[in-house]
């Protein structure tokens, strides 16, 4: 595993606790506002496949223990999620202008609904009309509206940390380089 791609998933690790506080304790977990959700969404925008299918489900698991959920429940939904958001991006122009916010909102829509039939073969008391008019619409309009700040601050942690974490192994000149010395 090169170093970029891991600054990257340890840019996830530090920064989904991070966005799961203030979540939950600065905004007192605001109605709609999932940004475990978007983060999965990112995940799946910025990772490949077999990559973002492990970070979503992390996320999920991260976001079990902050809630106190039976561990397991979100991940599975959120590692939906990100699979959704690579397998949309394999059919969108990823230069194209809102591509990202595109994925993301197809993703939380259909993770939504997994996780809205998860609870009914549970028998969870979740009505359809409280689904369709109080969870699906602000869950769609969050992913829309904050998939480019969370891909922008992941990249740019992701960026700092690959400064730190070497991309190849011997790269200067010296004793453990290929280079002669001089």
């Amino acid at each position: 595993m090169n170093g970029k791609r891991m600054s990257i998933f340890i840019a996830y690790a530090l920064l989904t606790p991070l966005l799961l506080l203030i979540q939950y304790v600065y905004l007192g977990s605001a109605k709609g506002l999932d940004l475990a959700m978007v983060m999965a969404c990112s995940a799946g925008w910025l990772i490949p496949l077999p990559g973002s299918w492990v970070t979503g489900f992390c996320i999920g698991l991260i976001q079990d223990v902050f809630t106190g959920r039976a561990l397991g429940f979100s991940a599975l939904s959120l590692s939906v999620i990100s699979i959704v958001t690579s397998q949309v991006r394999g059919f969108l122009n990823p230069g194209m202008p809102f591509a990202d916010n595109i994925a993301a909102v197809i993703s939380a829509g259909v993770g939504d609904c997994v996780s809205y039939a998860s609870l009914r073969l549970l028998n969870m008391a979740v009505t359809w009309e409280f689904f369709a008019r109080d969870v699906l619409p602000y869950s769609l309009i969050w992913s829309f509206a904050l998939i480019i700040p969370v891909n922008l601050m992941v990249s740019g942690v992701a960026g700092i940390i690959a400064m730190v974490w070497p991309d190849k192994k011997g790269k200067g000149v010296g004793i453990a380089s290929h280079e002669p010395r001089l």
